[in-house]
This record gives C-alpha cells, structure tokens and sequence, in this order.
C-alpha cells in the first residue's frame, strides 16, 4: 500500500498565509484531481474561511505565489473547491493532479476497508527564516476504515501508536494540525490486496481530528465530485457521477 500511494502524493500540495513579518506559514493542504480535463484544487472549507481576510498561497515553481479565484463551498460537509485556469494548473507544476482513475466511485469508497491519510503538517512546515517559502514535508498515516457513508470518511487514529508504513514500526505521529484538506487514500481487502496488487483510490479529503475518539474525518469524495458537476456544470464519467 505504501509503495502504491508513492506513486500518487504528488497530487498533495500545501496552503500557506504570510505572518506579519512577510515570512512563509502553512495554513493547511490540499488536494489536485483533473475530472473531465478540467484541474481543481480541493481543501477543507474551514482552511480557506478561518484565512479569508488573509492573501493565500501556494507552492510557485521557484517561491510561493498568491492563489486568486474564488472557491464553490460546502458548508456542511467542510469542502472547498477552486477550479484552475489554464495558467493557474501551470503554475502548479511542482504537483501532480490525481487523474480521473484514481478517484474512487461510491462503490470503491465504501469498499475500503485500510486507508491513508496524507498533508502537511505545521510541525514539520516550520516558517522558513526570511525565505518565500516552507519545507514542504508530507505525513502519511494510515489505518483501518471505521466508517463510510456517501457523505463521510471516518478513519481511526492513534497519535502515539500509529505504525510507520515504511518500517512497520510502531511510532508517535506528529500532530495532524495543518494536515486539513489532504489526501484520504482508501483500499478494500481482497484477493489482489492480499496478493500485493494495491490500487489505492482517493475517496476522501480530510477535514479535521478528534483525539479523543482516535479519528480522523474527511468529507467522501463525492462531495467534492457533487460540487464539480453542480457549481461548474461539469458532465462527469458515469462511473464518478455522484448520487448524493
């Protein structure tokens, strides 16, 4: 699984403000998918709002540069969506937009059963000392699905005991602050899963934490698909149409 979703981090990217002193601050990640050849940049709603009298940015190919444009919400689940223009999806070059085959329908979404979550979190983003810029460093944690819905992605999360997908360890993860609209990663347990042929889909954005439940949720996929099809009038594959 690990080996698999390697393969697809590029799609994770960070949102940053300014401190006042004009220094790089993350303010949470974000996730670029390309539906019916058009590129969207999507994060928890709850990372642009609590920044909207902020300038946001994002990773430029050589420093950060202003995000402009406006995002389609959904309040309720916690989702923003920005559709990017041609330049803007340059702009991100650094990045890797998740293609419409690694996004995973209804079916594939509630058929996982291992997923992982991955962004950027503050701790390890640390403000760059007069530089336009951050580290950039990306966190994976992964573990069993608790629940999914149509709506919903709930995964479970211990801090202090989170397994290391690399060395199998048992490890303390950093704390998920910062980690708001990243990458949820789902697989099911199948023959091919147990054979070593893992195709993770991306079936959620993560949305925020509750330790003292040990979870971590996110808004399913479709959501965001939801708000695509709606806002932008966008015809979408049959397979991802959402029913929601």
């Amino acid at each position: 699984m690990r080996n698999a979703i390697d393969q697809l981090v590029g799609c994770a990217t960070p949102i940053c403000d300014a401190t006042a002193r004009g220094e790089a601050e993350l303010v949470g990640s974000a996730v670029l998918i390309n539906v019916s050849g058009e590129t969207f940049l999507c994060t928890a709603n709850h990372v642009i709002e609590h920044n909207v009298s902020s300038t946001l940015y994002f990773d430029g190919p050589s420093q950060l540069e202003i995000l402009h444009g406006d995002f389609l919400i959904s309040a309720e689940h916690d989702i923003a969506v920005m559709k990017l223009s041609e330049a803007q999806a340059i702009g991100f070059g650094k990045y890797s937009p998740l293609q419409e085959y690694f996004i995973g329908n209804s079916v594939q979404t509630e058929a996982s059963k291992i997923a992982e979550f991955l962004g950027f979190p503050c701790s390890k983003n640390r403000i760059a000392h007069n530089a336009n810029k951050i580290k950039g460093l990306l966190q994976s944690n992964a573990d069993k699905v608790i629940e999914t819905t149509s709506s919903r992605v709930r995964i479970y999360f211990d801090k202090k005991r989170n397994i290391n997908t690399k060395t199998r360890q048992v490890v303390q993860a950093p704390d998920p602050f910062g980690m708001s609209g990243g990458a949820m990663f789902g697989v099911p347990l199948n023959c091919d899963t147990i054979e070593g042929v893992v195709k993770p889909k991306l079936i959620g954005i993560s949305t925020h934490d509750i330790p003292s439940k040990k979870e971590v949720y996110g808004a399913s996929i479709a959501v965001v698909l939801k708000i695509i099809r709606d806002g932008w009038q966008v015809s979408l594959p049959d397979r991802l149409n959402p029913t929601i």
